[in-house]
């Protein structure tokens, strides 16, 4: 015994954190981010809550029950919501389509809203300033590793939440909060403008291109009204404050250095490709899903997907003798030439195209313009699965 132990011992030390799975690796059921928008409400407003509920090893998609529990107007958390046994364990609620009264199921995956009691605060003195502090408006994002229709009727609703207390089904729960006030100073949701690869902007809508094991410096930077100012209570009276924005990385393969950063704040992280150890091998689609969650101080949240891909050297490389002129702005965008099945994305004037692809003998490509795009001579790239990019004559957009 005193010898496995050491060889454990042993192993264990010739390893480094880079060799263990991190938590920013997405390759099950997830719950990464809640958002409401508006992010914060007054009283008798609604919200419309998402949340971004993922699953990679499942072809199939997951569902999000919404449970919304009624807001405390003294703000002391005294709901079946904030039940650590219940977030631990959804499967406590028990009966989902008989809830305690006070609770209720409010929606189904992208259709919950949570709407704030007009008369919530009428427990309070007019010039209480619990008003203006305000409560929170809680509930409980359930997702659950199975595609529920929309349309589900309530016995085949009751027999999924059976499932899910049964542990048959995987289930993961998150508490989501919105601040409810009387407060005229609204926090609105932190937005992404753009994301930055080695210190330079990356084309809208265009996949990140990698070699396998490639480091990558990225960032994400919001637009400037993302960073609002705002009034905080502190023990020493209101003090004026701008917003900071925090980002959370994950992806479906590679890793960082950092999984957490400050925006506008000089750190950076640095996204290792797949390929570089043997427990993190190119995926067989050689695709990766990155997510940014930002959230700014005040509880008000995003994300953004991007999609990114391992290269292959292997690959012919592509030719592209022409870009066809457009006659029409609704018309595609059709490329030219040889081994165009080895084209990634084409951009033209800063945004890819879409539903890019080419035909069956590799002579042409064809994808949609972004509306965005403003008309007249625009530069044209062309990324291609070598990692290559491409410099093509610039478009004439009509």
């Amino acid at each position: 015994m005193r010898r496995a132990l050491l060889l454990v011992s042993f192993a264990l030390a010739a390893c480094t954190p880079e060799d263990f799975p991190t938590e920013s690796l997405v390759d099950n059921l997830r719950l990464l981010g809640v958002t409401a928008s508006p992010a914060d409400l007054k009283p008798g407003e609604s919200a419309q809550l998402s949340a971004l509920a993922v699953d990679p090893s499942r072809t199939a998609g997951t569902t999000t029950f919404w449970i919304g529990c009624d807001p405390d107007p003294f703000n002391l958390n005294r709901t079946t919501c904030s039940d650590p046994a219940v977030i631990n364990d959804p499967s406590k609620l028990g009966d989902m389509t008989a809830l305690p009264p006070g609770v209720k199921l409010i929606g189904l995956n992208s259709t919950a809203v949570y709407t704030a009691p007009r008369g919530l605060f009428d427990v309070l003195a007019a010039d209480d300033p619990q008003r203006t502090l305000g409560t929170t408006g809680q509930a409980l994002a359930i997702s659950v590793a199975e595609e529920v229709s929309p349309t589900a009727s309530m016995e085949e609703l009751r027999a999924v939440f059976t499932r899910v207390q049964n542990k048959e089904v995987r289930s993961l729960v998150s508490l989501f909060r919105v601040r409810i006030s009387e407060d005229p100073e609204r926090n609105t949701n932190p937005r992404v403008a753009r994301l930055i690869v080695d210190d330079g902007d990356w084309a809208r809508g265009a996949r990140v291109m990698m070699k396998p094991a490639q480091k990558l410096k990225l960032d994400v930077d919001a637009d400037d009204a993302s960073f609002e100012p705002f009034t905080a209570s502190t023990p020493a009276g209101p003090e004026a404050r701008t917003e900071r924005i925090l980002v959370a990385w994950y992806t479906t393969a590679g890793r960082f250095t950092e999984e957490r950063t400050a925006m506008r704040e000089g750190v950076k992280t640095v996204f290792t490709a797949p390929g570089a150890k043997a427990f993190d091998p190119i995926p067989e689609r050689r695709t990766v899903t990155l997510w940014t969650v930002l959230r700014d101080t005040r509880g008000g949240l995003s994300w953004s997907e991007f999609s990114m891909f391992v290269c292959d050297d292997s690959l012919p490389a592509p030719v592209v003798t022409r870009v066809r002129p457009m006659a029409a702005r609704t018309d595609a965008v059709v490329l030219e030439g040889q081994n165009l099945s080895s084209v990634l994305d084409v951009v033209v004037g800063g945004v890819a195209l879409a539903r890019g692809r080419a035909d069956s003998t590799g002579t042409t490509w064809e994808g949609t313009l972004d509306p965005s795009v403003a008309t007249g001579s625009q530069p044209v790239f062309v990324n291609t699965r070598r990692c290559e990019r491409l410099e093509q004559a610039a478009l004439t957009i009509p």
